[in-house]
């Protein structure tokens, strides 16, 4: 399988970042500190790391579009980190 462009995966990212944000105020006394895996708008699972959410997302999404963010009351767009990561 081919690897996403930049672009694709800023797509991916920013628009798993928007709902992140949306629904951060339902998740946030639940998950509080967790990391949240995210693809195509929507929370897959949650993991106690990030390291933990990146090996499921390999396994899972082979084409390499998701997004990971960390459940807290600053959120803060991970952006490509999760891509350095997988290197």
């Amino acid at each position: 399988m081919n690897e996403p462009t930049l672009e694709e995966v800023q797509k991916e990212i920013d628009k798993n970042y928007d709902f992140f944000l949306k629904e951060l105020p339902n998740i946030i006394n639940l998950y509080n500190n967790k990391y949240a895996l995210l693809k195509n708008a929507e929370i897959i699972d949650y993991f106690d790391t990030m390291d933990d959410a990146i090996k499921y997302a390999k396994i899972r999404f082979e084409d390499g579009l998701y997004s990971i963010q960390k459940v807290n009351e600053t959120p803060v767009s991970l952006g490509y980190i999760g891509s350095f990561l997988n290197a």
